[in-house]
């Protein structure tokens, strides 16, 4: 009969587990000092090797020829195949208060081979509360003769009073590397052919469950027909490749709706573990936060970055946490059902609004904390910077640029009719722009915002660059930009040099925009009106010239707007 890899190469010593080192050094260092505590807990995620090194400690405490912590195999107490001295106990099946008690008057029975009786108590969180208490005496104050080992995956659910009476073993889940190698082995050993990118799968899919990697193992031999695969791993899974997920994530982040669907439906017929593509979807966001905010560590790790470039560029950081938010809830979900493509389906549709709310609605933390921090804070910083600088070394060239900068400008003057046509041009320009905003590109001008403060010396553009940095960008889209300022007397300075302006912010911003400014007061209506949709807002193609309002010039030193200009 077939023996499954998992049990045929079950650690038989301490040397053969991996990746749990301080685990088998604590072990080994108690049994050879003959500080053996009455009872243990096992603590750790499946598939860690509670169990295993539970058994082997049993071995080794009545082994009769145990030398360098390794059990010598050949005495009674290693040969006997089913040893009355080690008790497995399935907390799980037998829960009640009725074994525990039976449990409770077995203790005193003596060992028949070695010097103790192990008691091995697996899933031991299963007891019930009384089951605990009936144990709580005896674990106690246990005869000398008696070792407990309680194993459990949910520690939290184990009573404290029990807790206190055990010592506490931390199992750690099993990095990629040892299931890597431990994996290797095995498939020496069985003459097995698999890539080795098939082997970092599996190692990376167990979730650093060493007996779930064998497993799997398992599972690929019986599916491959002949050198297994990386694409045989995904099968038998129900997951998908690297170049797959990066394929889905792109459709949902274009908001693709009706290909994302036909690749759901395909991926359901081919009968993908929805759960576990869930969690495939979360971890490939995960990576692309790691790429766009820690890109050197993530580096470390021998991810592909090709992958990663091109979507890290088309998605935000915000994005992405909100993406990974609704799908770790999704899953929380999926787990208490059966229809799991239905709720992935509505997980991808949430993404699509909040996508959509991302790019078409202004909201307050973007529009005041991002534009404060990169604007008017970079602005009081200005402030602050130049005055030393200048006061310090008031060289004779920064003394003539600063007279330059003092000196008359000749600005061009707008007569009444131009007013009343510029308002019909201001609000074209507000529609124009909410028709496409992009919250997107607002968040990629922003801090090319704090760029204007070089200018500020430059005696051709200054006044208009401190009109500039007196407002807040508060809307983009592709070509138009709106700015808000807090009274109408300087939004109003800012359309009345709007032709100056807008050259400005294309010399800043290597790029032309059609720009337009809004008082704070008047802008609230405006984004209330946006946010809850209570009218469209349709782009209408320019067929004006905005110089024809402007029919005469004059000579002027800004003094009305004295308060804005950084002069020093």
């Amino acid at each position: 009969m077939y023996q499954a890899l998992y049990r045929k190469y079950r650690p038989q010593t301490l040397e053969e587990v991996g990746g749990q080192d301080t685990i088998v050094k604590i072990i080994k260092n108690s049994i050879k000092n003959n500080k053996i505590n009455h009872a243990y807990l096992f603590a750790g995620p499946r598939g860690t090797g509670k169990t295993s090194i539970a058994k082997i400690f049993a071995k080794m405490v009545n082994c009769e020829n145990l030398q360098n912590g390794i059990p010598c195999g050949k005495c009674t107490n290693c040969t006997q195949v089913n040893n009355s001295d080690t008790i497995e106990i399935d907390a799980a099946s037998n829960n009640g208060v009725n074994e525990i008690r039976e449990l409770r008057n077995n203790v005193n029975l003596v060992p028949s081979y070695g010097k103790y009786k192990i008691y091995i108590i697996d899933e031991v969180h299963m007891l019930t509360t009384e089951a605990f208490n009936a144990l709580l005496k005896t674990l106690e104050e246990p005869p000398a003769h008696i070792i407990f080992i309680l194993a459990t995956t949910d520690p939290h659910k184990i009573p404290e009073t029990i807790l206190s009476r055990c010592q506490r073993l931390d199992f750690k889940k099993i990095s990629e590397n040892s299931i890597v190698n431990r994996l290797k082995q095995i498939v020496d050993e069985e003459h097995i052919e698999i890539e080795e990118e098939a082997l970092k799968e599996i190692a990376r899919l167990s979730d650093g469950g060493m007996r779930d990697s064998i497993g799997m193992l398992d599972q690929a031999i019986a599916y491959s027909d002949q050198k297994i695969t990386t694409s045989d791993i995904h099968d038998i899974n129900g997951t998908l490749t690297v170049e797959n997920l990066k394929n889905l994530i792109s459709v949902i982040i274009t908001r693709k709706i009706k290909e994302i669907f036909e690749i759901l439906d395909k991926y359901n017929d081919d009968g993908k573990n929805f759960v576990k593509l869930t969690e495939e979807i979360i971890t490939f966001m995960r990576n692309i936060l790691l790429y766009k905010n820690a890109k050197e560590y993530f580096e470390t790790l021998g991810n592909n970055n090709d992958i990663y470039e091109y979507i890290s560029k088309e998605v935000t950081t915000k994005q992405i946490l909100e993406y990974i938010e609704i799908l770790n809830s999704t899953i929380l979900e999926m787990k208490k059902t059966n229809n799991t493509k239905l709720l992935l389906e509505i997980a991808v549709i949430k993404m699509i609004n909040s996508d959509n709310k991302e790019n078409y609605q202004i909201v307050n933390d973007v529009s005041d904390e991002t534009v404060e921090k990169t604007v008017e804070k970079k602005q009081e910083k200005i402030k602050i910077e130049i005055k030393p600088t200048m006061d310090k070394s008031r060289t004779e060239k920064e003394q003539n640029l600063n007279k330059q900068i003092k000196k008359p400008i000749i600005i061009q003057k707008i007569s009444e009719d131009g007013k009343k046509e510029l308002l019909k041009i201001k609000e074209i320009r507000i529609d124009n722009t909410l028709a496409k905003f992009s919250k997107k590109h607002l968040q990629e001008i922003l801090p090319k915002m704090k760029t204007f403060h070089e200018y500020l010396l430059d005696s051709d553009i200054s006044p208009f660059i401190s009109i500039i940095l007196d407002g807040n960008l508060k809307a983009a889209s592709e070509k138009n930009l709106i700015f808000v300022y807090k009274n109408k007397r300087t939004s109003n300075l800012f359309n009345e040099n709007i032709i100056n302006v807008e050259k400005t912010i294309e010399k800043v911003l290597k790029k032309p925009y059609k720009v337009i400014a809004t008082d704070a007061e008047h802008w609230e209506n405006i984004k209330n009106e946006f946010n809850n949709k209570k009218r469209e807002y349709n782009y209408i193609e320019e067929d004006f010239n905005i110089e024809d309002l402007f029919n005469e010039t004059q000579t002027g030193d800004f003094s009305d707007f004295q308060d804005i200009i950084v002069y020093k």
